[in-house]
């Protein structure tokens, strides 16, 4: 597991987020394995296993909630992983059953379904399109806010700045411990506003690998994610996988700052 999984690392109450859009331990699932770029039917559950873990492991770092399915996925990874380091009775016997055909038959369906709701997604933006109503202005709290990363995800993020960590790990020496020395979220947030108010798209993964420690790092990552959730940013990935930041038209309100973390 890497060091992001293991760190030892507290972060403070008040960095805390909530993500009530995650789609699933299933949806990550999907997304390692198109990572890996192997098929859903031979799947190599000793790596997908791990990386999994890894996952949850930088998640529980960053104080993000892990739903208990997720955990529960995960002890189900764990034993299906100890069942194929198991001998398996030679194909001469019969036919032998695959282990996995279970988590296939699931990841199968649960692809189906997926599928099928971007398609009824689709309708409805051309019906959306087509019949139109006046604009209704409805009363939501900053706790009911999902986070709209557009066309990137949440998991696509959490590989960046663990593509970000591993770099750390590799080339700076352990971190000298300084008392009192913190960072806070509030200073991030408004470090990445005024450089995207500069009129220029910024780089996330080149502005992390920029940060002095990992844990400015971790807070410049709580401050996009407050950004994306007061859609004061839209972000994109590119081609060639780069992640880049971009300012919206929105303003920034005084109500805004006083949900964000100091």
């Amino acid at each position: 597991m890497s060091h992001a999984a293991t760190a030892s690392t507290h972060l403070p109450t008040a960095w805390r987020v909530e993500l009530p859009a995650f789609e699933g331990p299933l949806d990550l699932l999907l997304n390692l394995i198109k990572i890996d770029e192997v098929e859903i039917t031979d799947i190599p559950v000793a790596l997908v296993c791990d990386q999994f873990q890894e996952y949850l492991g930088l998640m529980d770092e960053l104080n993000l909630d892990v739903a208990a399915d997720y955990l529960y996925e995960a002890a189900l990874l764990i034993h299906l992983k100890s069942k194929m380091l198991l001998p398996r009775p030679s194909e001469t016997a019969g036919e032998v059953e695959d282990p996995r055909d279970e988590l296939v038959k699931r990841l199968l369906e649960y692809q189906r379904l997926k599928d099928a709701a971007q398609s009824l997604a689709e309708i409805h933006g051309v019906r959306r399109g087509i019949f139109t109503r006046a604009p209704e202005k409805l009363p939501a709290s900053a706790a009911d806010e999902a986070i709209d990363l557009g066309e990137v995800s949440l998991f696509d993020l959490l590989g960046a700045l663990r593509t970000v960590f591993e770099r750390y790990e590799r080339e700076h020496p352990p971190p000298l411990l300084l008392r009192g020395e913190s960072y806070s979220v509030r200073d991030q947030f408004d470090r990445l506003l005024s450089l995207l108010d500069a009129g220029r798209p910024v780089d996330l993964i080149a502005d992390l690998r920029g940060r002095t420690c990992r844990a400015e790092a971790v807070a410049g990552f709580l401050a996009l994610l407050e950004l994306a959730r007061l859609n004061l940013i839209r972000v994109h990935q590119t081609d060639t996988g780069d992640i880049l930041l971009y300012r919206t038209e929105r303003e920034l309100e005084l109500t805004d700052l006083e949900a964000i973390p100091t």
